[in-house]
């Protein structure tokens, strides 16, 4: 295999522009740089040079890769990205690619050096004695651009489970306790973030159906919601205690999506919008894996019916309502017929019976956490937990002499 390198990247792709051939290439800021960050990790792990707030986002600026970073002593909090980021030349979008003439190159681009203009560090996301800070890859700062390939940021992002319960916990002049704070990253774990954010707009929308069948479907995904949504068996019975609602709702969920969206974007351009960013990690006919809820549409399903059906209050209303064309009883009629089709056609055979689940077509079985077997010694499917990895309480209760 050969890789073809050139000032701007590594080429992934060949093709034309107006007949003549070209050669295409992702840039990153990290190009020939990999090795840069270690400056930074050294500075971290200095506590000569790491002792508060500024001395830590000072340490993080010399880390050139995107990341999240947290700070804690006895008396304060802070928060920094770090990160490269390149300045655009003008007239350019993230959204299309451009010409690697040189005229389109970020801005202070050198070609021999591999460097550029970056997003100076007091004008990258960073918080120092906030109230709280929440993170789980969510949008690090009002008005901060997403990353390129990002198109999920909205009004629901799954780190606001965490951060309500949070809210919660420090209201008014209350602090919250060590037990409080490891309930708001556990909760969530178990969250079918869908449902969570979902169900209260969707009966909205929905209306009270005459159909007395459809009236009980509503209020079985209703009292899951409001029961927190979760995917777990606490009894250890084998089953997910809201089994029946979950397999309804993982019925419903693309079906409802075409019956939103379907109609007003045509055939082809929802496949294409589907594949530029999946409604969902884990769909119907996917093998058994646990979801993640960080990439989908359901901001796009909340913005919509609320623009409808709720619109006091909506900042940033979008050009037009897609569900329905704009009509409430359209689109009524749309998510009951698509929440009757659900019912008609939810088997959990058919959603789950897949892999290792082929004998044990359930959630339960469906969204465990599996993990890659590399070696002779492989690690048995654990309970679903979204972000499996370990956590930490900290708290930190003097701050010793350097």
């Amino acid at each position: 295999m050969t890789a073809y390198r050139t000032v701007h990247g590594i080429v992934y792709a060949r093709g034309t522009v107006h007949g003549k051939k070209v050669a295409f290439v992702s840039a990153r800021s990290t190009y020939f740089h990999e090795a840069d960050s270690a400056i930074g990790f050294f500075d971290l792990n200095d506590p000569t040079k790491v002792h508060d707030p500024e001395s830590f986002r000072e340490a993080v600026g010399g880390i050139n890769f995107l990341f999240n970073w947290g700070y804690i002593d006895s008396d304060h909090i802070a928060y920094q990205l770090s990160g490269w980021m390149p300045q655009r030349a003008t007239r350019t979008s993230p959204d299309f690619p451009v010409l690697g003439t040189g005229a389109f190159d970020w801005q202070g681009f050198d070609p021999d050096l591999h460097t550029e203009t970056t997003v100076p560090l007091d004008r990258r996301p960073h918080a120092v004695d906030q109230k709280y800070l929440v993170s789980w890859n969510n949008k690090q700062a009002p008005g901060w651009a997403a990353a390129d390939d990002k198109f999920s940021y909205g009004p629901i992002f799954r780190s606001q489970m965490i951060e309500r319960r949070v809210q919660a916990a420090i209201k008014g002049s209350r602090k919250a306790t060590i037990e409080q704070l490891v309930q708001a990253m556990e909760e969530p774990a178990s969250q079918d973030l869908r449902a969570w954010s979902l169900m209260a707009i969707l009966r909205k929308a929905l209306g009270r159906p005459k159909d007395q069948t459809l009236r009980d479907a509503i209020a079985l995904l209703t009292n899951w919601a409001r029961s927190g949504a979760h995917r777990r068996d606490l009894n250890k019975d084998g089953k997910d205690e809201d089994e029946q609602a979950i397999a309804l709702f993982d019925t419903w969920y693309p079906l409802l999506l075409k019956a939103q969206f379907g109609r007003a974007l045509g055939g082809p351009a929802y496949d294409a919008l589907s594949t530029v960013l999946r409604p969902a990690s884990v769909l119907p006919g996917d093998d058994p894996s646990a979801p993640d809820y960080d990439d989908g549409w359901w901001g796009f399903v909340s913005k919509d019916l609320r623009d409808l059906f709720a619109r006091r209050g909506v900042r940033g209303r979008w050009s037009r309502v897609y569900c329905g064309r704009g009509s409430r009883s359209r689109c009524r009629a749309a998510l009951q017929s698509s929440l009757r089709e659900a019912l008609a056609t939810v088997d959990p055979v058919t959603l789950y019976g897949r892999g290792d689940c082929t004998d044990d077509p359930d959630a339960q079985c469906f969204d465990r956490n599996r993990s890659t077997t590399a070696g002779a010694i492989s690690v048995p499917p654990a309970p679903f937990q979204n972000r499996p990895t370990f956590q930490q309480t900290v708290e930190v209760t003097q701050h010793l002499p350097r």
